[in-house]
Order: structure tokens, then sequence, then C-alpha cells
């Protein structure tokens, strides 16, 4: 259901509107079981949770904020570069609507806390979200191609499934001893 009709909501406070006073955004799920329900204002929460964390009683921030802050912390030339090469990866980035939310979030924390307010000097702000279609698979290929290059590295660089079995996430230890 979350991949076929979840969606995050560019403006919030309009789609919980639009769910509590209409039923235009009322859809029809068939369950494996064959049964039918009927979902609304529940598409758009789901997703929500990247957004506003507490909402599933988890300390921290969303998405948009982790991410300005990463890029924040980062060395104050290499801050525009950053915002300009901000790529998707994962399945969790695959809602409609994600890109363009977590755009719009970026730039109002960016108006706020680097601008202070200053929506002339926002003009010139540069952001570019990348989502590319393969996005859902980034994260496995990602892996796939470190493992390839360190194929051929001393055994220190890798882990075997006993080892991971016999000693958890301990055994993790010894890859940042180098």
């Amino acid at each position: 259901m979350k991949e076929k009709l979840c969606y995050v909501a560019y403006d919030l406070e309009q789609e919980q509107s639009l769910a509590l006073e209409t039923t235009v955004l009322v859809k029809k799920y068939t369950l494996p079981d064959g049964r039918v329900i009927k979902v609304g204002g529940e598409l758009f929460s789901a997703p929500e949770a990247l957004f506003q964390p507490h909402l599933i009683n988890h300390e921290g921030v969303g998405i948009a904020e982790l991410l300005f802050n990463t890029i924040q912390s980062a060395d104050i030339d290499t801050r525009p570069a950053f915002y300009k090469h901000i790529v998707l990866s994962g399945g969790s980035t695959m809602y409609p609507g994600l890109p363009s939310r977590l755009q719009r979030e970026i730039k109002q924390l960016y108006l706020q806390n680097v601008l202070k307010g200053d929506t002339e000097r926002l003009a010139k702000f540069k952001i570019r979200i990348e989502a590319p279609p393969q996005r859902k698979h980034m994260v496995f290929l990602g892996g796939a191609v470190l493992a390839n290059i360190m194929k051929d590295h001393s055994n220190s660089s890798w882990l075997t499934k006993k080892e991971y079995e016999e000693k958890g996430l301990k055994i993790l230890e010894r890859l940042n001893q180098r």
C-alpha cells in the first residue's frame, strides 16, 4: 500500500484540511486477503514521519533539518556545491512529492537560519534536489560497487557471516581500528 498510494504533502495543512473536510483524497485499497479498505489522510500522514519524527515518538530532527544541518556543518566554501547537488537515494525517497517538499523546507531553513529572513537574498540561493528514477536501488548499487573495489584488499575490510553471528555488532569495532 505504501508504494502504491502514499505521498509526501507539499503543503501539510492544506492536505489535512482536504482530508477532514472532503472525500477527495479517499482511495480504495484491496488487501492481500481480498478485503477492501478506504484510506484518506493516512496516505500523506505516514510519510510525514520523515519530516516530523516526533509523530512516531522518535527523537531527532526530520530529513530536511538533518540535511540542512549536515551541509551547514561543512566547510563554508563547499556548501554551495552541496546545495546544488543533493541526490536522493533509497526506497523511502520514492514517495511522490518528497523532492519538492524537501527543497521547500531546506529553502525555508536557509532563509531563517542563514539569511535571517532576508527574502531578497533568497533568490540567489541555488538548491537542486536530484531524484533519479533508479534511486530505490542506488544504496545497493553503491554497496556493490564498493564491495567490488575492496574485493582484492586485505581481510581487515571484510567480515564473515560467522564472525558477525559469533560477536554481533561488536565485531564492527574491528573495522574502525584502521
